[in-house]
């Protein structure tokens, strides 16, 4: 049945969908290709021809457009739904051409879905129009009193401003900054300031808090607020540290420590946050059969990123007071300004690597700025979903619920349709010279049996099969945008310039409440039942779709 799903690729990564804006027409008669871009078409011609010839079978779905009814250009949906056994009725997607909006393929379009990650996107791009591409984001040390030999006489501020990629590293010039004015002490306070906006303990409440991409937010946030919790396992037993580790620098605490859990007591995943203890701790299972480490996350960001200042500053000889929350003082005198990177990079970053922790912060500093006001997860997310609807407000936005910025959330939801309104009102802007098709992630969707064949019969029948990417490969054909997987819900939100070179802004979602409902009876709540894994079922219908689009559009 999967050579039913043949055919497929995408590109590499230079080729804006900006860029791609030659007319069909035009395009053939004035492209001069290469020998070797020539012959991959050719290839690539007649792996097409066979797949549509195995592809087309009878059926179809209806496509909506502006309330009318009409026949989609698709076929064999159904098979697949059933090949991959996931209900179809959690299946939702909407495609439309992205020049005209015209509807090419719809399955309930206006339905609520869980995006999971997907929402990362809208959060990136309402950053970018609200901040500006060029925006920096500072972390400031400040200092009241006057320096009298090597003492401080007052306090150190140390101010956070929202920046999601402050590492150790990056506290260094500011140790020399106080080395520069010959401060080895403080007698006053060391007050930390994340007052930009509310601090959380966890990104969700409601999703598992021993992992390490559901850390606790902050205006001042260090490393993406993970520590590493490592275990050496010998004959004496088990030894058990946790430090701070940035890329270069590994900074031991002691504000949180490590252990191994009693015999007994229930160890999920492996560790355990322990709060009965003084300081808290992380607790391993004491059945680990060898050594290793792995990431925690960070409850209290603020606190935790001052503590790590305090304690680099005493490697180097300054000896800091004691850590207490604040605000800056008035008139106090700025040391040292720490910027980010230019907020366009930090974009692609956190929509490359999917980072919740960092979408969070960008996600609060961009409604403390559209709205002046400082907001929780849950206000931030939803004076999200207010900003698209002024922005856009023929949309309907309906039944739109965005409960945090990242995705980490069964309580967002969002409509195909609305997902598509929002990134194609987008995808024209430029943003310090950057496009959104040029920030989204390249999404690759498998070659398919038929042309892994095809492809080893050119070659004889002799090696590997080839990575055909970049130059290899046609400039259309690709597809680019976010995806997301959070329990039985699977997303992905984006472009793709078909084969006939037809630029198309689609959203798939796949929401099967039922798989859900089963896996939490087994008492596997984050576990997907057999046969077949649920997410790598999901996965082969999303391609599959996005397949038959990329060769019938």
């Amino acid at each position: 049945m999967r050579r039913l799903l043949a055919a497929l690729l995408l590109g590499g990564f230079g080729q804006s969908l900006a860029a791609v804006t030659i007319d069909p027409v035009s395009a053939r008669n004035n492209d001069v290709l290469s020998k070797k871009q020539a012959q991959s078409t050719a290839e690539l011609d007649k792996t097409v021809a066979y797949a549509k010839k195995r592809t087309e079978q009878p059926g179809g779905e209806t496509a909506h457009d502006d309330g009318k009814k009409k026949t989609a250009k698709s076929a064999g949906y159904s098979a697949l739904y059933e090949h991959f056994q996931i209900d179809e009725h959690s299946i939702g997607y909407l495609a439309v051409d992205a020049a005209t909006g015209t509807v090419l393929a719809a399955r309930q379009p206006d339905g609520r879905f869980i995006p999971a990650s997907a929402i990362k996107a809208p959060t990136a791009i309402m950053a970018l129009n609200v901040l500006g591409a060029s925006h920096r984001l500072s972390t400031r040390l400040y200092m009241t009193g006057q320096v009298s030999g090597n003492t401080l006489d007052g306090d150190l501020i140390l101010v956070g401003g929202g920046d999601p990629e402050l590492f150790t590293d990056d506290f260094v010039p500011m140790i020399n900054a106080l080395k520069a004015r010959a401060i080895l002490k403080v007698d006053g306070r060391f007050i930390f300031d994340n007052s930009l906006f509310p601090e959380a303990s966890a990104v969700s409440d409601a999703h598992d808090k021993n992992v390490s991409y559901n850390a606790g937010v902050g205006a001042l946030s260090l490393n993406f607020n993970r520590l590493r919790l490592r275990w050496i396992r010998s004959d004496r037993g088990i030894r058990v540290t946790v430090y701070s580790k940035a890329n270069r620098l590994a900074v031991p605490i002691d504000i949180v420590t490590g252990g191994v859990a009693p015999l007994g007591v229930r160890v999920p995943g492996g560790v355990v946050w322990d709060t009965n203890s003084a300081p808290p701790r992380w607790l391993i299972s004491p059945g680990v059969r060898r050594s290793g480490e792995r990431w925690v996350p960070v409850k209290r960001a603020g606190f935790h990123a001052a503590h790590v200042f305090r304690q680099f500053a005493k490697t180097s000889g300054i000896e800091l007071p004691s850590i207490m929350p604040g605000r800056r003082p008035a008139g106090a005198t700025l040391l040292i300004s720490h910027r980010s990177g230019a907020l366009i990079q930090v974009a692609r970053r956190f929509l490359k690597h999917s980072n919740n922790v960092a979408t969070e912060i960008i996600g609060q500093g961009t409604t403390r700025r559209a709205t002046g006001r400082p907001l929780t997860i849950p206000q931030s997310g939803a004076a999200m979903a207010e900003w698209f609807r002024q922005k856009l407000p023929k949309v309907n936005w309906a039944g739109i619920r965005i409960a945090n910025h990242s995705g980490l959330s069964r309580n967002t939801s969002i409509s195909p349709r609305q997902m598509v309104a929002i990134l194609r009102w987008a995808r024209l802007q430029t943003y310090a010279g950057y496009s959104l098709w040029d920030i989204l992630k390249p999404y690759r969707i498998g070659y398919g049996k038929a042309y892994a064949v095809h492809t080893r019969q050119q070659q004889g029948g002799q090696g590997a099969l080839r990575d055909l990417v970049g130059s290899d490969m046609p400039e259309w054909m690709q597809v680019r945008g976010k995806t997301g997987a959070i329990n039985h819900a699977r997303a992905l939100a984006g472009f793709m310039v078909t084969r006939s070179r037809r630029k198309i802004v689609f959203a798939v979602f796949i929401d099967d409440d039922r798989a859900r409902s089963a896996a939490v009876e087994a008492g596997r709540y984050f576990k997907q039942l057999r046969p077949k894994r649920w997410s790598w079922r999901a996965r082969g219908i999303m391609r599959g779709i996005l397949r038959k689009w990329l060769l019938e559009f």
